[in-house]
């Protein structure tokens, strides 16, 4: 079987690597031929980065849609046509549209696959220009058009029911192979607790909420506070660290971490959320805590295998109480780990993935396979 997958950017894309492409040569491996048409390159990716301003975002998303226009041509090719997400995140998805109506004439089966509130936007962003010429129905549209529907949560499956009778819940998944688990030892005498968070920029306005549960830990004990991947976040009295991400040596980021953590706040785009730097920390053995929002709630038994913090006197709490003792920190890391490794690993995962492109879903959900 041949299926041509589109996601909306390179590997430098979290949602487009986690996603799509590290399942790549797990399929190939499956006897699938799968192929990959990246909406933007590498090299556009770091040059053009929506967070570089307007005009940057203007070149970003007209060469993502226009290569998804152009994917119409080699659609032929292929069985099955993988869309992830929405190459404009706003408007009409006419890229979208584009492609299943020819995948429809070709007789091609189409799959939409989404891992976030896309129907919906960030609370605390500024809305852009193109936002007026919002459709509300965008992600509707392409829903109604597929064949079939990848959910990166229960959140997220009963918005695409409203529209689809065929939808299947794969959550975001971590490779194992890439996240060894953390050794977790005492910490030297002067040694600072590293409180660590990883992201885009996009996402940092929600390390905001914890300035006052950072403030109140440091006066207690060492902390620093390191951040991967945002920029220009600020904590007064708190060291804080900033460290440039990379594909190269994110999981080794997160290793240097004692407790990793994951604020979110409670509206419609966070409980969209499928978790994904919650899932990290966890497959490296680091001890979490976050939000009681959304997905997380599934993944997290407070007090098993991580802890949920719903309010600030929690979270000073859980931060500080995994601080106390290396032997609970180690125990959060042992157990969290192990639920990746169950439930939200590409190793526990791939077989539904596999039967969703062979149009096995049916089946899937109903516990067959």
């Amino acid at each position: 079987m041949k299926v041509l997958f589109l996601p909306t950017a390179s590997l430098n894309d979290p949602a487009s690597r986690y996603r799509v492409y590290q399942y790549l040569d797990y399929l190939r491996g499956q006897r699938i031929v799968a192929d990959c048409k990246a909406g933007v390159s590498d090299h556009i990716y770091a040059r053009f980065a929506p967070s570089k301003g307007i005009l940057a975002k203007a070149v970003f998303f007209g060469l993502r849609a226009l290569s998804r226009v152009l994917a119409v041509f080699i659609i032929w090719r292929y069985d099955v046509i993988f869309i992830q997400r929405l190459a404009l995140p706003h408007v009409y998805p006419f890229p979208e549209v584009l492609v299943c109506m020819v995948a429809g004439i070709l007789g091609k089966r189409t799959i939409f696959d989404f891992d976030d509130a896309i129907f919906t936007t960030y609370s605390h962003r500024k809305r852009t220009l193109a936002e007026k010429f919002t459709d509300p129905g965008r992600v509707a549209r392409i829903i109604t058009r597929c064949g079939t529907v990848i959910a990166g949560n229960a959140y997220l499956a009963a918005y695409a029911r409203n529209y689809s009778n065929n939808v299947v819940i794969i959550p975001t998944t971590i490779d194992l192979d890439r996240y060894p688990a953390k050794e977790i030892t005492d910490k030297k005498p002067g040694e600072p607790y590293v409180i660590g968070w990883i992201g885009t920029p996009s996402s940092l306005p929600y390390l905001n909420f914890l300035k006052p549960v950072f403030q109140e830990a440091a006066g207690k004990y060492k902390i620093l506070v390191r951040v991967v991947g945002g920029q220009d976040y600020d904590c007064p009295g708190v060291q804080v660290e900033h460290r440039t991400w990379s594909l190269h040596n994110e999981a080794g980021q997160i290793l240097t971490f004692d407790i990793g953590v994951m604020p979110l706040a409670d509206h419609e785009y966070d409980r969209g959320k499928c978790g994904l730097k919650l899932l990290q920390y966890m497959a490296a053995g680091i001890p979490a805590v976050a939000s009681p929002v959304g997905v997380n709630n599934e993944i997290v038994a407070d007090g098993v295998n991580g802890f949920l913090a719903g309010s600030l006197d929690d979270w000073v709490k859980k931060i500080c109480g995994l601080i106390q003792s290396a032997q609970l920190r180690r125990e959060m890391g042992r157990r969290g780990r192990k639920t990746v490794e169950h439930y939200f690993s590409i190793q526990s995962n791939l077989a539904k993935l596999v039967g969703v492109l062979y149009g096995l879903q049916e089946e899937i959900e109903n516990g067959k396979r």
